[in-house]
């Protein structure tokens, strides 16, 4: 059950035409708490733009009596099986001691999120997940009031390309023996990526083992994003058979950040782990980021990796900016599907 809005206020679905007003929303909250204003209207369509969601089911604006947006929640069923709903959402600044407001955003969001329980197995363990930045606080104390609790901290990290960065290896420099590197091809590679990712990222937090075919169809859909830059797809490859044993997703823009370009992922299958594939990998982007007149590179990653990834971002020069918080509310205990 929604809690309810006071005389005057009113809730609705979003429609592509409020994309700009939902950017507005989250900027005017992030201006507060990190001094930045990083959302666009493409942005937010974009979020919205996935074949398993559906805007007027998994969305909800609250507005004022003035017809002023404060209030924004979404909630993404987007993996299979449906063991972890995503969920997202804002409050204006100027209503941040709304309690009523925050119990609406997550009351709604929690009871959207349980639409999922008849379609997951039937003994798995359901959670709602939300994230919030190290500077809000306000955000922090309302997911803990509404039963979240914080399940891991991710740092974003950044590195400026300037003579104090480490040497690039280029595309023909110092590779470790046996190894090399080329471009990822679209329809030629579209399954061998994803069998790399799928095990090279196994055992990483958060990710939902899918089915092969449900994986690929993702994949699939980011190289239909505006952004998708196949040249920005790095595969390190097994000389001697050829198989892909590493991979590095680039873009050319990180979000907010025109002038750096993102890691988006960086993974090593691991029996070709430990031998300084994954350092190759990072430094061959960094070069081609650098080549094309981009000032720096920006990833984020998770404190608890285990496998050595915040050492190895370290070790490059990158350094961390700021932090973001994961937070989970367990909607039906089971059986964890989820790693980490």
């Amino acid at each position: 059950m929604t809690h309810p809005l006071p005389d005057g206020f009113t809730a609705r679905p979003a429609t592509t035409d409020d994309a700009e007003h939902v950017a507005s929303l989250w900027n005017d909250r992030l201006e507060t708490t990190r001094g930045e204003r990083p959302s666009t209207p493409e942005r937010v369509l974009k979020i919205w733009d996935h074949t398993k969601f559906n805007l007027t089911t998994d969305s909800r604006l609250v507005f004022a009596p003035d017809g002023a947006l404060i209030g924004y929640a979404h909630v993404r069923d987007v993996k299979d099986p449906p063991v972890d709903v995503f969920g997202g959402y804002s409050v204006h600044p100027d209503h941040a001691e709304d309690d009523w407001l925050w119990d609406y955003v997550f009351t709604w969001m929690e009871a959207e999120a349980r639409r999922v329980i008849p379609k997951a197995p039937k003994d798995a363990r359901i959670a709602l997940v939300a994230g919030t930045s190290e500077q809000d606080v306000t955000e922090q104390r309302e997911l803990e009031r509404h039963g979240f609790g914080h399940s891991r901290t991710f740092h974003l990290m950044q590195i400026d390309f300037s003579s104090e960065s480490p040497p690039p290896l280029g595309k023909t420099g110092r590779w470790p023996e046996g190894i090399g590197v080329r471009e990822f091809v679209p329809g030629q590679d579209d399954e061998t990526l994803v069998a790399a990712y799928q095990e090279a990222f196994a055992n990483h937090y958060g990710i939902i083992h899918q089915p092969f075919e449900a994986e690929l169809e993702e994949w699939r859909q980011l190289m239909q994003d505006d952004d998708f830059d196949a040249s920005l797809w790095f595969l390190a490859i097994d000389v001697v058979d050829g198989v892909v044993v590493g991979l590095c997703i680039c873009k050319a823009a990180a979000v907010g950040d025109p002038e750096r370009g993102k890691i988006s992922d960086l993974g090593i299958r691991p029996a070709w782990r430990r031998r300084g594939i994954g350092r190759a990998l990072l430094l061959h982007a960094f070069a081609e980021l650098a080549g094309r007149g981009i000032h720096g590179a920006v990833l984020t990653v998770d404190t608890e990796s285990k496998s050595g990834a915040p050492a190895l971002y370290e070790g490059v020069g990158m350094r961390s900016m700021r932090a973001n918080h994961t937070y989970v509310k367990e909607l039906r205990p089971g059986i964890n599907l989820v790693s980490g």
